[in-house]
């Protein structure tokens, strides 16, 4: 079991790993035959309200909101293959909410705030064009769906719990590119894991709107 408050620090390591990692001369060597990506972005995140199961019953009246979160994703593209297919590594993270009509107890409104963390690994295709980069790709890898405050009837424990489960994502987008180094750039992702903590369950979907900047060396 995962609290947010050890979900988060674990996550920021995450990313600091990633980060220092890249600074190693191996990958200083590396930018001599092959591209390497590495993104800081900003997301909002649209999870769909349906697949929850709560105390045996699937609520009709399940709304999961929106959230908000951030990023951090590298991607090394060999010029064997022409700048065209990468692999790499992504962390994220977001909050939101579920609320839902309690099946345990008639006329009480359940609550309960919902952390996601993601990590994958990408596999990604590219055009590798001068101005505009457009690119798709695919990934897999763990995710982490937190409670907090669970105000739910019937639920002795209402502080914390965490689901680890694999995860898939689609994802599509473009990269402006300001200068030979520094980049822009825009996505699309839809993001699936199934989650299970005590007395509920979530089919978890989402897609994802994300912006962000990269660095190419």
């Amino acid at each position: 079991m995962w609290s947010f408050p050890l979900a988060l620090p674990v996550f920021c390591s995450w990313s600091l790993a990633l980060m220092i990692v890249l600074l190693q001369p191996g990958w200083v060597a590396a930018a001599e035959t092959a591209d390497v990506d590495v993104g800081l972005y900003a997301l909002g995140a649209f999870p769909s309200d349906q697949g929850l199961v709560a105390q045996g019953g699937n609520p009709l009246d399940t709304r999961i909101a929106n959230g908000a979160g951030a990023g951090i994703k590298a991607a090394v593209f060999p010029h064997y293959f022409g700048n065209i297919v990468g692999v790499g590594l992504e962390f994220f993270g977001h909050g939101s909410e579920i609320t839902f009509s309690s099946p345990a107890r008639t006329g009480s409104t359940a609550s309960t705030n919902l952390w996601v963390f993601n990590s994958t690994v990408n596999l990604t295709l590219r055009y590798p064009g001068k101005a505009v980069v457009p690119y798709i790709g695919v990934g897999g890898g763990y995710s982490s769906g937190v409670l907090t405050h669970a105000n739910i009837p019937g639920r002795s424990d209402r502080d914390f719990e965490g689901s680890w489960t694999l995860s898939y994502q689609f994802f599509g987008g473009l990269q402006g590119n300001l200068t030979e180094k520094v980049f822009l750039f825009s996505e699309y992702k839809y993001v699936s894991a199934d989650y299970h903590w005590k007395e509920l369950a979530l089919d978890f979907r989402s897609q994802y709107a994300i912006f962000g900047i990269g660095l190419r060396f």
